[in-house]
């Protein structure tokens, strides 16, 4: 994920386009350098004219904005002066400023003050128990709806779970989710479209096998 793809690719949803008539200048060049003062980085960036029905592709590409830093986007050359804004950040939440008119300002500053948490990450509270019969302790658990391109938090926070033991775990959102655990060496598998509601019970094997049981806490 990195991959908390999928129905919350927000790039294919319309951007919400600004009922007035989009701002017109000059024929020339145009420029927008999106600044991060948000607590987070922006991991995912998009911008479209206003009159667009589609977000297009991420203009950040592998890249991200942290904290205190900016992007350069060029928009190219033409006499539309008003794009529409959305930056996603590393927990999944997104930010949108509409209208933006590129011809008067050509910065834009995000501080995270708006952001919207998509509502299968504040879903209902799940409890998953991991048995890690692997060779190495997990260091790090993700869980996240499988519709989402974010992992989110690390579940296991500073506790690593370790050979032998079992560790239960509250995720917030679907019952279909993504999992994805961290060994201590810093290799990591991962196991998509579990329904966590059927199996909230799973046995971490060499290899990465994994074995559903009954949701019965181990003794």
């Amino acid at each position: 994920m990195l991959g908390f793809a999928a129905a919350l690719t927000l790039a294919m949803l319309p951007a919400s386009a600004d009922t007035a008539r989009p701002t017109q200048g000059p024929l020339g060049e145009r420029n927008l350098v999106v600044v991060n003062h948000a607590k987070l980085p922006i991991v995912q960036l998009y911008v479209s004219a206003a009159d667009s029905d589609n977000w297009g592709d991420d203009r950040l590409g592998d890249s991200s904005i942290d904290r205190g830093g900016s992007f350069h986007v060029r928009l190219g050359r033409g006499r539309g002066c008003s794009f529409d804004v959305q930056a996603i950040y590393d927990d999944a939440s997104h930010e949108e400023s509409l209208g933006v008119d590129v011809c008067k300002a050509r910065q834009l500053t995000l501080d995270g003050k708006n952001a919207v948490v998509p509502p299968a990450l504040v879903a209902a509270a799940h409890d998953v128990t991991l048995l890690n019969r692997s060779g190495r302790p997990v260091q790090q658990v993700y869980v996240s709806p499988s519709d989402v391109d974010q992992w989110g938090d690390d579940l296991a926070d500073t506790a690593a779970i370790s050979v032998g033991d079992s560790r239960t775990l509250t995720y917030h959102g679907t019952c279909t989710a993504d999992l994805r655990v961290v060994f201590d060496n810093r290799a990591a598998e991962e196991r998509r479209g579990l329904d966590l509601c059927a199996t909230p019970m799973l046995v971490i094997h060499p290899g990465w096998t994994t074995e559903d049981l009954p949701a019965v806490p181990p003794t």
